[in-house]
C-alpha cells in the first residue's frame, strides 16, 4: 500500500511579491545564522575544551523546542505572524550585539553562552512557527511545494553555502567580528519582514484556556495517521542526528584538523549537496514516489555518518555531508509541504509547534548523550579520536535501525487511509 503523501504538480503561477519579500528575510536571517553556525561553536572552544561543557550549549539552545513548543504555537495562531518574524529577528540581533559588546568588553564567559543560546533556541521557536504558518496565507496551495523549495535553498546558500564560510573567515579577524555582522543581519531581516502585510488567522477571539487550544491542536495531530508516523519517525532520527554532531567542532579541530575558515568550507562544500537535493526534490518526488525519497534520505543518511565516522580527511567529509545535506532537505521539503497542505489554517500554528515539540523537543538529550559518550569512548577505547569518532558511528547504526523501521511502517500503510493528500484534506 502506497502512503497518502503523493506527488504535487507545480503550478506555473509567479510567487508574488509577498512571498519574495518573506525569502529575502529569511534568506537574510540565514545568512547570520550560518555566520554563528561557526562562531559560536569556535567561540565555545576559547573558553573550554571539555567535550561534555561544550554538548551543553546545544542542549541550552535546543531546549525551548520541547519547554515551549506547545504554547508559543497557541500563540502564534493567534497573532499577527508578521510582527512574530519581525521581533524575533530583532530580538535575536540584541542577543547576538549582547554577545558582541561582552567579547570587546572581555567579559564573555561560559555561563553568559548558555543562557545566550537558550534564549536564542526561544526565539527561533517562535520565528520558525511563523515562518511555517504564514506561507500558506502568501502562496496559492499548489504554490507550497515550490515555495518551500526556493525557502530551502535560501535556507542553504545563506545558512550552509555562504554563512559558515563568512563566519570563519570573520572569527579569524576577530571573535567578536562575526557577532557584530549576526546583530546587523538580524536587524535586516526584521525589518524585511516588516513590510509584509499583516498576517493574522481571521478568526474570532478564542476564550478557551490556552490548555485546552492546546489540546485541540493535539487531538488533530495524534488523529491523522500519517502526521503522527512523521512526527514520531523525524524524533527519532532527529536525536540520532544531534547525538552525532554535539562534539563536531571539536571532530573538525582534533581529527580533521581544521582551521576556522576550513571549518567553514567544511560546511559550504557540504551545502552544494544540499542545493541539488532542494531543486531537485520535486523531480524525485514525481518520478519515485514520496516514499521512496523519505526512504533514501534515511539511507543516505546513515550511510554518510558512516564514513564520518571513520575518515580522516575533511574533503571525505565534506561530500559525506554533501550527500547527507541533499537527502536531508528533500525530506524537509516533501514533509513540510504536506503539513501545510493538511491541517486547518486556523490549527496550523499549534499543529507546527507539536510536530515540532516531537522531532526537535528531544534534541537536548541526543546532544547531552553526544557528548557524554565521547567521554566514555575515551575512557574505553583509549583515545581521544576514538571517543570523538563514537557518537558519529552510533548514530549511523541509529539511523540504520530507524530505515528497517520505515520500511516496515511504510510498507503496513501506517501513514494511510486514503490515496491521496488531498483526500486526507477532505477526511480532516
Amino acid at each position: 500500500m502506497t502512503p497518502s503523501i503523493t506527488p504535487v504538480t507545480e503550478a506555473g503561477h509567479r510567487l508574488g511579491r509577498r512571498f519574495w519579500l518573506l525569502w529575502a528575510g529569511f534568506l537574510v536571517a540565514n545568512l547570520g545564522t550560518g555566520i554563528g553556525a561557526v562562531a559560536f561553536p569556535w567561540l565555545a572552544t576559547s573558553l573550554t575544551r571539555d567535550p561534555m561543557l561544550i554538548a551543553l550549549i546545544g542542549v541550552a539552545a535546543d531546549l525551548p523546542w520541547l519547554l515551549l513548543s506547545l504554547p508559543i504555537g497557541a500563540i502564534v495562531d493567534r497573532a499577527d505572524h508578521r510582527r512574530v518574524l519581525a521581533v524575533t529577528h530583532w530580538g535575536r540581533a540584541v542577543l547576538v550585539g549582547a554577545v558582541a559588546a561582552a567579547l570587546y568588553t572581555g567579559h564573555m564567559v561560559l555561563p553568559v553562552l548558555y543562557v545566550v543560546a537558550f534564549a536564542l533556541g526561544t526565539l527561533t521557536v517562535a520565528n520558525e512557527n511563523a515562518a511555517q504558518t504564514i506561507l500558506p496565507s502568501l502562496v496559492s496551495r499548489r504554490q507550497l511545494q515550490r515555495a518551500n523549495a526556493r525557502l530551502t535553498v535560501a535556507d542553504t546558500v545563506a545558512g550552509v553555502f555562504v554563512g559558515p564560510w563568512v563566519g570563519g573567515l570573520l572569527v579569524g579577524i576577530a571573535l567578536a567580528v562575526p557577532f557584530t555582522v549576526d546583530a546587523a543581519l538580524f536587524l535586516l531581516s526584521g525589518l524585511l519582514v516588516s513590510l509584509l502585510p499583516a498576517a493574522r488567522a481571521k478568526l474570532p477571539d478564542d476564550p478557551r484556556p490556552m490548555r485546552r487550544q492546546v489540546a485541540e491542536g493535539l487531538r488533530f495531530f495524534w488523529d491523522h495517521r500519517p502526521l503522527r508516523a512523521l512526527g514520531l519517525l523525524l524524533s527519532a532520527l532527529n536525536v540520532a542526528g544531534a547525538v552525532a554532531i554535539a562534539t563536531q567542532v571539536l571532530f573538525a579541530q582534533e581529527i580533521l584538523g581544521l582551521s576556522a575558515l576550513q571549518y567553514g568550507l567544511l560546511f559550504m562544500v557540504g551545502a552544494v549537496g544540499g542545493m541539488i537535493g532542494a531543486q531537485t526534490t520535486p523531480w524525485l518526488e514525481s518520478r519515485l514516489g514520496p516514499r521512496k525519497v523519505l526512504l533514501l534520505s534515511l539511507a543516505g543518511s546513515c550511510l554518510a555518518l558512516t564514513v564520518v565516522g571513520f575518515a580522516s580527511s575533511g574533503i571525505v567529509v565534506a561530500l559525506a555531508l554533501s550527500v547527507s545535506a541533499g537527502l536531508g532537505l528533500a525530506w524537509n521539503i516533501i514533509t513540510i509541504s504536506y503539513r501545510q497542505r493538511i491541517v486547518p489554517e486556523r490549527l496550523l500554528g499549534r499543529v507546527n509547534s507539536i510536530y515540532r515539540l516531537i522531532s526537535w523537543g528531544p534534541l537536548p538529550l541526543g546532544a547531552a548523550v553526544g557528548g557524554l559518550l565521547v567521554t566514555v569512548g575515551e575512557s574505553v577505547g583509549g583515545s581521544r579520536e576514538f571517543g570523538l569518532r563514537t557518537p558519529v558511528l552510533i548514530g549511523a547504526a541509529a539511523i540504520a535501525i530507524l530505515f528497517v523501521i520505515a520500511i516496515t511502517r511504510l510498507d503496513t500503510g501506517l501513514w494511510s487511509k486514503t490515496g491521496s493528500v488531498d483526500d486526507a484534506d477532505d477526511e480532516q
